[in-house]
C-alpha cells in the first residue's frame, strides 16, 4: 500500500504500466466514490492496480504466476518514494 491521492491514480498507473510493460485491461475498470481499480496484463501475468481512501494505492496479483511481478512493482514503488 502506498499513499497516493485519488487524483494521481491515473498518472501513477500509467507510470507503472510503462515501467513494467503492462497493458491495461480496460473492461476491468471500476470506480466509485472511494475506490477505483483496473487490471493490467504482461503476457500471462495479471495484476490489479487499485486505489481506495483507506489504503491508498494497492497492487494485487490476480494469479499465482503474477506474485513476482507484484513484488517487483512494490520494490519499485518503495524506491520511488
Amino acid at each position: 500500500m502506498f499513499r497516493v491521492a485519488s487524483a494521481d491514480y491515473p498518472q501513477v498507473c500509467a507510470t507503472i504500466a510503462t515501467a513494467f510493460s503492462l497493458t491495461p485491461e480496460c473492461a476491468s475498470f471500476g470506480a466509485g466514490l472511494d475506490v477505483v481499480f483496473m487490471d493490467y496484463r504482461r503476457n500471462d501475468q495479471l495484476v490489479e492496480l487499485a486505489w481506495d481512501n483507506w489504503s491508498g494505492l494497492i497492487a494485487t496479483a490476480k494469479t499465482t504466476d503474477s506474485e513476482p511481478l507484484v513484488r517487483e512493482i512494490a520494490s519499485w514503488l518503495q524506491r520511488s518514494q
